[in-house]
């Protein structure tokens, strides 16, 4: 294992005698023309709110809870089967998750190190690289997998792990560009060289490639998936995704066709979205399932599309079409391959293994979880169960058998988890002894895009609201997109999905001594997934009912920057709100008391339950997240 401590180390005295070379200013070396800039940053931030991260064994809801397990005579048959269990085995008791309630007082302590570098070799050369450097202090109660007896297989399925790939078996790194480890990671978001030469621009290298108007949503800024693994979507919310953005190998070619209209192209290696890893600060895929990641399987596919865009009189308009991977990806039960027997049940390893169940103490313990849990992650907790069944006929070896209700469903759920849970014959003794984890897996399917958008600037009487108000609309089209199914079956859901934004940008003034404030505001439908790709009909679900769904999801957007007099202060605003009752907030202030200091505090309040039911909006996702953000810098 590598000392993180001193690769940080070296990390940090490398990058700060790079930033005391002679590459910290302009200049010019052998008729090389450079720049350099860069920085070190501290970002923390701080809880504001008692909730853990329910997602993670230690923010587990139902650690130390002692929970009622009921496995009614419904919910299977013990004729008939082959079965190396008695007759007389429990059908009741409790059980207790033996998970350690964590207690953090941070959510965020990061150390980051920037630094880029342009090169111009001539009037058509140049060439520009970034490296990024990423330390994580670790300051959190972590989980500890030696605490609760966990043997889960899978890399990153012990201690957490903040940057490393999984695929399951091994770690490393998902990204080309990247090294990684426990604690630290070292990239490079750009690394490409460019071609000018009259109406034509060639760039070859790591980049990212943002198309479209809209702000904080994405309609047509299709090309690149997101790396989620440091903060989420809870930076500074007024930077969109610069951080989150993932770069790819990439060609890409802008030409300008006359002084109206340019085209631009590009093809791009396949690059998925990268979550947190579970157990980490912000993971949202509950770490009681195990991810399979199929992403070799796409590992050399190439993204490719392009986009005109250009103005007719007043209107500016645009035209894209993307064929790529979905980097989001799909997921779906598989087989877990884990040979493990439920205590006192020798021999029931070998069926587990063919089904998508582990026995371990990290996975689900009781059916009021495994409903709880479903509901909070967009799943159908009976059709869930139904599936996992009839998909994988091993299950029915260990008296499982599809149900028609939420209450059969608890009831087989019960029986199953006493009956692997080591309890041995007592109806009161399933004290921290069982728990089974789900294994699923991570695909990635081809789909094409078709986008357009226009664009109109108003004109009205000098410093009213009208005057200089732009107006952006965009709207893609994807035909047989796939998604996830909320019961993880083995056939995924294939829907044609829109996806529309409209969008408001306004500089006005309001006083001669203050610089203009920047308003925006935004409208965005997607007809058949919420904002973060999950289908809606997975919404409503709760541990006493199976999801409704809904039709459509809406969101709204408002964003103001006001700058204060002679630029030392800057006042931000970022609210998005769910139609279906649910809040984000960050109000932040910057401060720059000198050329090379920069200071951003900023708060994220977050709150899911303005409707009667969290469920039917996004913001339950990240609801425990409401925390107090500060990022201190020294640029160079």
């Amino acid at each position: 294992m590598k000392n993180n401590n001193q690769l940080a180390a070296a990390i940090t005295l490398a990058t700060l005698g790079l930033c005391n070379s002679a590459w910290s200013a302009n200049g010019d070396f052998l008729g090389i023309d450079y720049s350099s800039s860069g920085f070190i940053r501290l970002e923390a931030a701080a809880k504001t709110v008692s909730e853990e991260n329910p997602y993670n064994q230690r923010g587990n809801v139902f650690n130390g809870e002692t929970i009622n397990r009921y496995g009614g005579v419904n919910a299977g048959t013990l004729l008939g089967l082959n079965l190396p269990i008695a007759v007389g085995v429990p059908i009741s008791d409790t059980a207790t998750r033996n998970g350690e309630p964590a207690n953090n007082d941070f959510n965020f302590t990061q150390i980051r190190l920037e630094n880029t570098v342009q090169l111009r070799f001539s009037d058509n050369w140049s060439a520009t690289a970034k490296i990024r450097g990423i330390f994580d202090a670790a300051q959190y109660d972590e989980f500890d997998p030696d605490s609760v007896n966990s043997n889960a297989a899978g890399y990153l399925y012990g201690k957490p792990n903040y940057f490393e790939y999984d695929d399951y078996e091994t770690g490393g790194e998902q990204n080309r560009l990247e090294v990684a480890g426990e604690n630290y990671m070292v990239d490079f978001p750009s690394l490409y060289v460019d071609y000018q030469n009259g109406p034509i621009l060639v760039r070859a290298g790591n980049q990212q490639i943002a198309w479209g108007q809209a702000l904080f949503f994405r309609v047509m800024d299709v090309a690149n998936g997101l790396d989620l693994r440091r903060h989420l979507i809870l930076d500074f919310a007024s930077e969109e995704y610069a951080d989150e953005r993932i770069a790819s190998p990439a060609v890409r070619v802008s030409y300008q066709l006359n002084a109206s209209w340019e085209l631009d192209m590009f093809a791009q290696a396949f690059q998925p979205t990268i979550y947190a890893n579970p157990n980490t600060p912000y993971n949202v895929i509950p770490s009681q399932f195990t991810v399979h990641d199929r992403y070799s399987d796409a590992n050399e596919k190439i993204n490719s599309g392009f986009r005109l865009k250009g103005n007719i009189g007043d209107f500016g308009l645009q035209f894209m079409y993307t064929n790529r991977y979905n980097p989001d990806g799909v997921i779906r039960w598989t087989a877990s391959g884990v040979n493990r027997d439920a205590p006192g049940l020798v021999g029931t390893g070998a069926i587990l293994a063919q089904t998508p169940l582990e026995v371990d103490p990290t996975g689900v313990w009781t059916a009021e979880e495994w409903f709880t849990y479903a509901g909070m992650a967009r799943l159908d907790g009976v059709e869930g169960l139904n599936k996992l069944i009839t998909d994988f006929p091993a299950s029915q070896l260990l008296l499982a058998r599809p149900v028609d209700g939420i209450d059969a469903a608890k009831e087989e759920l019960d029986l199953f988890f006493i009956l692997t849970g080591g309890v041995g014959g007592s109806l009161t003794s399933g004290q921290g002894m069982g728990g089974l984890r789900g294994h699923i897996e991570r695909e990635y399917k081809r789909e094409d895009i078709f986008g357009t958008g226009f664009s109109y600037i108003f004109s009205g009487e000098p410093g009213s609201w009208l005057d200089q108000l732009i107006l952006n609309f965009e709207v893609s089209f994807t035909p047989d997109r796939v998604f996830t199914s909320p019961d993880l079956g083995q056939e995924y859901l294939v829907e044609d999905e829109y996806i529309s934004a409209l969008v408001l940008e306004k500089y006005q003034r309001f006083s001669r001594n203050f610089p203009a404030t920047y308003f925006v505001f935004q409208w965005m439908h997607r007809t058949e997934s919420d904002l973060f790709g999950r289908h809606l009909s997975g919404m409503g679900g709760t541990a006493n009912n199976a999801p409704l769904g809904v039709d459509g999801w809406d969101g709204l957007v408002l964003a103001l920057q006001q700058p204060f007099p002679g630029l030392v202060w800057r006042a931000d605003l970022s609210v998005l709100y769910d139609t279906r009752g649910g809040v984000f907030v960050q109000p932040a202030l910057k401060w720059k008391p000198s050329g090379n200091w920069n200071i951003e505090a900023f708060y994220t309040y977050i709150d899911d339950d303005i409707s009667s039911d969290a469920n039917v909006n996004i913001m339950q996702t990240f609801d425990w997240a409401e925390e107090f953000g500060l990022r201190v810098a020294y640029q160079f």
